[in-house]
């Protein structure tokens, strides 16, 4: 099995199929099937599911997941000059690294500044305590 050029958290550039030229954020990458998940602004490559909403505080209807490619199809995208690229391995202090075969800078996997996905929080009432309810009830008649 030939070594996978891609990591997770990666930048790539699409190079066949229907999302050709765009680029894309890898979210996973499976090794065994040769493939990764990739996830962007207007690819067309995404899986839509039908989710049914389990508790009351659950939303059901079509949800969007990342959609999966061949890793054949995906170019790391290179920071440095910011081109698509093949890669390249060597030896950095004593660590083996990925570099640019265009330009030879290291490559770096940069992580998106994501905001956390947080799900939705069932509403809670407190009660009122009946003596504090009480009070401000006369304070507002009185004023």
């Amino acid at each position: 099995m030939a070594k996978l050029s891609v990591k997770k958290d990666d930048y790539v550039m699409i190079i066949a199929g229907k999302d050709k030229g765009k680029t894309a954020q890898v979210t996973a990458v499976n090794a065994e099937k040769h493939r990764v998940l990739i996830e962007g602004d207007g690819l067309l490559t995404v899986n839509t599911k039908a989710v049914k909403a389990r508790k009351a505080s659950d939303k059901g209807g079509l949800i969007k997941q990342p959609g999966s490619v061949d890793a054949s199809n995906v170019m790391p995208v290179c920071s440095a000059c910011g081109k698509p690229t093949r890669v390249g391995y060597r030896e950095e202090d004593g660590k083996k690294v990925r570099y640019c075969k265009k330009c030879g800078a290291t490559l770096v996997t940069k992580k998106a500044a994501k905001a956390k996905a947080t799900k939705a929080k069932a509403a809670v009432r407190k009660k009122a305590a009946p003596k504090a309810a009480a009070e401000t009830a006369t304070e507002n008649k009185e004023a």
